[in-house]
Formats: C-alpha cells, sequence, structure tokens
C-alpha cells in the first residue's frame, strides 16, 4: 500500500498556474465594479444643479459687466449680453466725477472712514470678549452666551429704531459715531472668538501660564493673542464685509454729505432719468454710470476676497475643526 507522501507525489501537476479562490482578487489589485444606474443618475443631477446654480450666481455678474459699456438705449435695444464700447464706460466715469461736484469721491471716503473705525472696534470689543467667554469662569458666562446667540439669530433691521432713539438721546444723530458704535457690535464674531479660545488652544496652557504667575491680562497678551491670528484674520473679513454695504442704519442716522457709498448709490439712482422721471434733463446722470458706480462699490469687495480667501479658508477650517471635535 503506497504512503501518504508516494500519494502526493504521484498526483499530476496543475495546469495553468495557482487556483484563484472567489474571494481573492486577481494580481494587479481589486476589480473595479461600474456604478449602479442610480449613483450615476444622482451625479449627473448634482451635476446638473450645480451649473445651474453657477449660472445663477455668475450671469447677474456678468449683466452688470456688459452694462457698463452700453447706454440707456442700448440697454433696451440690444442683446442684454453684447458688448458696448469702452468709450461708454470713460463717458459714464466723467459724468460720474462730475456729479454733485464729485460726490462719489466723498461716499467713498466716508465709507472708508466708517468701516475702518467699524473693524477696530470690533476687533477690540470682540476679542477680549470671546476670550473671556472661552477661556474663563465666572458667574454670567452662561447668561451671556445666551444673549450673544438670541442677537446673532435677531434681524438686523429689528435693531434700527431702539438704535436711533439711543443716538437721539445721547445727541450723536448727524455724527459719524452713530453708526460706528452700532457696527462695532457683532454677536457673531464674539461667538466665533468664543469657539476658537474655548477649543483650539487647550485650557492646560491657560493654567500653566497663570500658575506660573501670569495675570489674565498677561495670559491673553502674552499667550492667547498670538495664537488668535485665524480667527482676527476671520473676524476682520466678515466686519468689513458687514459693515462696507451697510445702508439701512447710515441712511436714518447721518447727513448728506457724509452717506457711505451704499446710500450714495441710491441717491445716483434717483438722479437717473430711466429710474425716476421727475430729474429729466437735470443731471448727465442715466443707468449706465448707475451700473458703474455699483461695480465700483463692489471692486474693494472682491479684492479683499481675492487677497485674503487663504487666511480666511484657514481660519474657518479650524474653525470647522474644533465644532466636530
Amino acid at each position: 500500500m503506497p504512503t501518504t507522501e508516494q500519494r502526493v507525489s504521484s498526483r499530476p501537476p496543475r495546469v495553468g498556474g495557482p487556483r484563484l479562490s472567489a474571494s481573492a482578487p486577481p494580481e494587479g489589485g481589486p476589480v473595479r465594479q461600474g456604478l449602479s444606474i442610480n449613483t450615476r443618475v444622482a451625479r449627473i443631477f448634482a451635476w446638473v444643479g450645480l451649473l445651474l446654480w453657477a449660472l445663477y450666481a455668475i450671469l447677474p455678474m456678468l449683466w452688470l459687466l456688459l452694462a457698463a459699456t452700453k447706454s440707456g438705449t442700448e440697454l433696451a435695444t440690444r442683446p442684454p449680453f453684447a458688448f458696448g464700447s469702452f468709450s461708454r464706460i470713460a463717458e459714464s466715469w466723467e459724468h460720474l466725477v462730475e456729479f454733485n461736484n464729485g460726490a462719489m469721491f466723498g461716499w467713498l471716503g466716508n465709507t472708508v472712514i466708517l468701516t475702518g473705525a467699524q473693524i477696530v472696534l470690533t476687533l477690540v470689543a470682540t476679542i477680549p470678549a470671546g476670550y473671556a467667554l472661552g477661556a474663563c469662569q465666572f458667574r454670567l458666562r452662561r447668561p451671556i452666551l445666551i444673549v450673544t446667540l438670541g442677537l446673532i439669530l435677531l434681524p438686523g433691521g429689528a435693531l434700527v429704531l431702539p438704535q436711533f432713539l439711543e443716538m437721539v438721546a445721547l445727541g450723536l444723530v448727524g455724527n459719524r459715531l452713530s453708526v460706528i458704535l452700532p457696527g462695532a457690535v457683532f454677536p457673531l464674531g464674539i461667538y466665533l472668538t468664543f469657539i476658537y479660545f474655548s477649543t483650539t488652544i487647550g485650557k492646560d496652557i491657560y493654567d500653566a501660564a497663570r500658575v506660573d504667575g501670569c495675570t489674565e491680562w498677561q495670559v491673553f497678551v502674552k499667550i492667547a493673542l498670538p495664537l488668535a491670528a485665524p480667527i482676527i484674520a476671520l473676524v476682520t473679513f466678515f466686519s468689513f464685509m458687514r459693515n462696507w454695504g451697510e445702508f439701512l442704519l447710515p441712511y436714518i442716522m447721518l447727513n448728506s454729505d457724509q452717506f457711505p457709498l451704499p446710500v450714495g448709490l441710491a441717491v445716483l439712482a434717483s438722479a437717473a432719468p430711466e429710474l425716476n422721471p421727475n430729474t429729466i434733463g437735470q443731471f448727465d446722470i442715466g443707468v449706465s454710470e448707475v451700473i458703474l458706480a455699483t461695480l465700483l462699490t463692489m471692486a474693494p469687495v472682491l479684492l479683499v476676497l481675492l487677497f485674503t480667501q487663504r487666511t480666511v479658508l484657514r481660519g474657518a477650517t479650524i474653525l470647522g475643526g474644533a465644532l466636530r471635535g
């Protein structure tokens, strides 16, 4: 009787190499299965939706750019996305410069003053407040956080009347402070700063500095503030976006010579005969001049977004990670 070794050695060799099991992938990596029909349809709908959304956002901007190159008559007769001429832009610019003895430059200067002062005061108030709520423990901490969240959810227009009455009582109506002071109150900035200081910077760092003898102010200035560059950039950006386009409060609080650009655009539009028939023949202002002024008002916002997008995204990414953590 043959032994086990003789039976194994007497088996014929396999032809075609090693046998592949049903579960083992072939050489060269796993087999990539095709997408299911439902997945493909979902992707197609997603791409179509994104394309429509992009067109919805881009087409108005494209129309504005092209409309600035056409006169009022051309806007009514030519195709909406037809290009006019660069000479029309130069002519519209001359009319803007001549309107009310260069009022456009005054509006621009007022906007820079108001927005710059609001950003500075926002940072001065927001960063320490967020640090106190995020890194310190005190009795009224939770109620203050609840009030801050409530102010974030409250529409800005709901506070215009109380703010106006307050400025009347203080005698500040007609003064730039009547717009700067309310604009410096930024509940969203306080809450974002609170999240940053309470989650991104470890409490052990604060405690170690306090054990070493640092006062709370020294902990804030020497420890927290140098690490807060991302949130400072984020709050600065949001404050700029919020205050640059402010219309209602300056319109109510300020005199005509103190108006910023958004209110100036309304004044300019009221001087265009196509928009206000009562001004026919009084000013060399038309729809194309109003459109050009609108583009000039939007240009600083686009430039700030272009040059600060990396810093803003970095701060937003850090906050997003802190919220997920």
